[in-house]
């Protein structure tokens, strides 16, 4: 199916590996101009290369960071026809282990940025072509996740966002993705803590989890990527306001 975004211009933030990255390529390979922004790095760098895409330096946590993003980014594309806001994972801990400063480096990095990178588009995206906004949220939203405390009390509230603001920005339209457990660096890092604290070893983590999958497996970012493409697309253009799980069936929750 052709999704109809040869052409298209987006910016993709935490666009320098897993997740976003995966979301740069499968836009990419449908022919889109992208620009991917995240803190300024070589892996940047290679991530917008090898898309043939715009590497845009940005600290995302900042107050100034998500504006500066978007400007840059419009101003290399010609404008901007979608957002995919995605900032990383943050802090994990339990409650008992979260302090104020982690509080306000995850709000920062994870609610405050966000709101931010919409709010600084908003006004691109309504002169775009089929505008839309994809944000990346987690299983989260749907279920608490053990040890990651911010990422339950935030990504909900993305989650509410997304909802939101379906009346007020349309026609822009608005989606999120909810990720299961996906083989990337942060799901990686997160294995390995849970082992520690088990007192286990990694593999036996990674193979609880992936009992706890229908699908038996992680997924593999390409596969979150194509996903992210279509709702994106103008081929779903009349999907606005949803979340979708890719999660190999891991939440059983109901919509």
């Amino acid at each position: 199916m052709d999704l109809g975004i040869k052409g298209r211009r987006y910016l993709v933030g935490g666009g320098s590996r897993g997740l976003g990255g995966a979301v740069a390529r499968a836009l990419a390979q449908e022919g889109a101009a992208v620009a991917v922004t995240a803190r300024a790095s070589a892996e940047l760098d290679a991530s917008a290369a090898a898309i043939n895409g715009i590497a845009i330096g940005a600290d995302l946590s900042t107050a100034d960071g998500p504006a500066d993003a978007v400007r840059r980014a419009a101003g290399s594309l010609g404008g901007l026809d979608g957002l995919v806001v995605n900032t990383g994972g943050p802090p994990a801990g339990t409650f008992a282990e979260l302090d104020e400063a982690t509080w306000a480096r995850a709000i920062n990095g994870t609610l405050q940025s966000s709101l931010r990178l919409i709010r600084a588009a908003l006004p691109l995206l309504r002169d775009g072509r089929d505008p839309s906004i994809l944000v990346i949220l987690s299983s989260s939203v749907r279920e608490p996740i053990a040890g990651l405390m911010t990422s339950n009390v935030l990504r909900p509230g993305l989650a509410g966002l997304i909802k939101g603001l379906v009346d007020e920005i349309a026609p822009i339209r608005i989606n999120g993705i909810a990720p299961g457990r996906f083989d990337t660096e942060r799901v990686r890092s997160l294995d390995i803590g849970r082992a520690e604290r088990a007192g286990t070893s990694v593999e036996s983590v990674q193979a609880a989890m992936r009992a706890r999958i229908p699908l038996g497996r992680y997924g593999d970012p390409d596969e979150l990527g194509r996903v992210a493409a279509f709702l994106l697309s103008p081929a779903a253009s009349y999907v606005d306001g949803v979340i979708i799980g890719v999660d190999g069936g891991l939440i059983r929750s109901l919509p």
